[in-house]
């Protein structure tokens, strides 16, 4: 069967599988690529596979950097792009769940497609275009059935972390778990709590920005997943991932602030100490874990109807930003637009914006070192400024440092 190979990505890497042939070696695309190029989905990066051993290929491409080459992993620099590519390989047992013991390079590429998860993953593409589907990959694509390569109970047995990257793809794909396929997942499950928080909270956040989170929960319900999370015996996952699915209606591109808010949200963790220690449990940036805590807040006050003109200005724009596109996934329009004439009516977004600096203050008190009282008078001419009891030009806010300054 042959598949398009049109896109700018791959027509910018069939260089280099031709260079590989060239030197007596088989090359081939391999992994989600030709997996989201049979689903008409846009391709996000390119992985190419191959006979040739990681010091053939550095012989092939001087320009490279040994990136996991333990494992068989060279990154080549050629016509100004940079391509990952890997040797055809075997796998031993994996002790720490997550990366191999031991791997043996082979020359075999259906050998190399028994280690992947899925059968959907499991597929290559030669330069031609020419597609190798030893699983039924292709299948199970038209079927939209995620399908273990192999037997499950060795794939999930190996990384655990497939048990949840079935999860995802559910999500993203809308795809069925094959019985078998989901029975070994259940059965590992406990094997998730090996797996380090970092990587369980990547894929967490694919699966919780998926068009199809509603129809995945079941599946993450059934196989217990949540047993192995932060404060999972304290507080309800399953019931978190349905509000946020309810919320959501299936919308696509869901950023981690609206996912994480909502899913805290849905698991009605309304303290902020406690939503902080959680999302430092799942080793959320402090840039994001404050997003979060604002988006929560102001939402609250939207709930509350007690958002005013003061208040909105404390709110970065990202956040604000963000409950844009929120209200506009929740069709809250009418609330949007108050949002925006709020906003548009505020005479600063922040304090940079001030006519006055601390430093003209001094010269107008006559001050030779700042203090508290610096700070002091930026916040009440800040609060005069949004209030619009004082206009933001310098010299009407110099005259009213004049006439309050004994005051």
């Amino acid at each position: 069967m042959q598949i398009s190979l049109q896109d700018p990505l791959f027509q910018a890497s069939i260089p280099v599988l031709n260079k590989i042939e060239s030197h007596g070696y088989e090359a081939y695309f391999v992994g989600g690529a030709i997996r989201d190029v049979l689903l008409e989905k846009t391709i996000g990066d390119i992985d190419i596979a191959t006979s040739a051993f990681p010091q053939e290929i550095q012989t092939i491409f001087p320009k490279h950097f040994d990136v996991g080459i333990e494992h068989g992993t060279i990154v080549v620099l050629y016509q100004g792009n940079s391509y990952e590519i890997t040797t055809f390989r075997t796998e031993s047992t994996y002790s720490d769940y997550r990366r191999p013991d031991h791997v043996e390079f082979v020359r075999n590429l259906k050998l190399d497609t028994l280690r992947r998860d899925f059968t959907i993953n499991a597929m290559a593409v030669d330069a031609k275009g020419e597609l190798y589907d030893f699983h039924g990959g292709y299948q199970d694509l038209e079927d939209k059935l995620l399908r273990a390569v192999g037997l499950p109970l060795e794939r999930f047995q190996e990384d655990a972390l497939r048990i949840m990257r079935g999860i995802r793809f559910a999500s993203q794909l809308g795809f069925q778990l094959e019985e078998q396929t989901f029975e070994a997942m259940s059965q590992l499950a406990s094997n998730f709590s090996k797996i380090s928080i970092e990587r369980i909270r990547i894929e967490l956040e694919k699966m919780m920005a998926g068009s199809y989170l509603s129809q995945t929960i079941p599946f993450f319900k059934n196989a217990k997943l949540e047993k192995s999370f932060p404060q999972a015996n304290q507080f309800d996952y399953v019931q978190g991932l349905s509000y946020l699915s309810h919320q959501t209606r299936g919308h696509q591109g869901l950023s981690p602030l609206i996912t994480w808010s909502l899913l805290l949200k849905g698991m009605e963790i309304n303290d902020e100490k406690t939503q902080r220690r959680l999302m430092k449990q799942w080793t959320l940036s402090n840039r994001l874990m404050d997003q979060v805590v604002a988006f929560l807040k102001l939402n609250h006050e939207i709930i509350q109807q007690t958002l005013t003109i003061e208040t909105i200005y404390d709110y970065d724009q990202v956040v604000i930003d963000h409950m844009y596109n929120y209200l506009e996934i929740t069709n809250q329009m009418a609330t949007k637009n108050e949002m925006e004439e709020l906003i548009n009516n505020l005479p600063i977004r922040k304090r940079q914006e001030l006519a006055v600096n601390g430093k003209q203050i001094m010269q107008v008190l006559k001050m030779e070192k700042g203090g508290p009282v610096i700070g002091q008078l930026l916040d009440q001419i800040e609060a005069k400024v949004i209030r619009k009891e004082l206009v933001n030009q310098t010299d009407a806010i110099i005259n009213w440092l004049k006439n309050n300054k004994n005051s």
